[in-house]
């Protein structure tokens, strides 16, 4: 009985950490279904104004979005700001290309001036 008790524990333990990979916030399912499609003017009206527009190395717009939400310390974590960022990737027509999602922690850390250490462009 015990046997199977663990096996039946281990079983849901894997379909659950299997289910929360899948999960998806509002924005990455928008930018998911809009890839390909969605003119420059569409994603404004969807998620807003950019906090950055940038180019790439290639000439392609990129857009920066920011979502930070801080997090409350407890016994097992440290207090600190989750911070992600969207890279946008429009084409010459001004249509989504591609979008990538960077997340980082900053521990004990409750207004960084940088969302993601080290992608910051350097001011002239």
């Amino acid at each position: 009985m015990i046997k199977i008790s663990r096996s039946l524990s281990l079983i849901i333990i894997s379909m659950l950490l299997a289910a929360c990979s899948h999960f998806q916030n509002r924005e990455a399912a928008y930018l998911d279904s809009a890839k390909g499609w969605a003119t420059q003017a569409q994603v404004r009206e969807k998620l807003g104004a950019p906090k950055t527009v940038r180019q790439d190395e290639g000439g392609a717009t990129v857009w920066v979005y920011e979502l930070r939400e801080q997090q409350s310390g407890n016994r097992l974590t440290a207090p600190g700001m989750w911070c992600e960022q969207y890279l946008l990737t429009f084409d010459d027509k001004a249509v989504l290309q591609k979008w990538r999602q960077v997340s980082h922690f900053h521990g004990g850390e409750l207004m960084p001036q940088e969302c993601i250490p080290g992608t910051e462009p350097e001011k002239s």
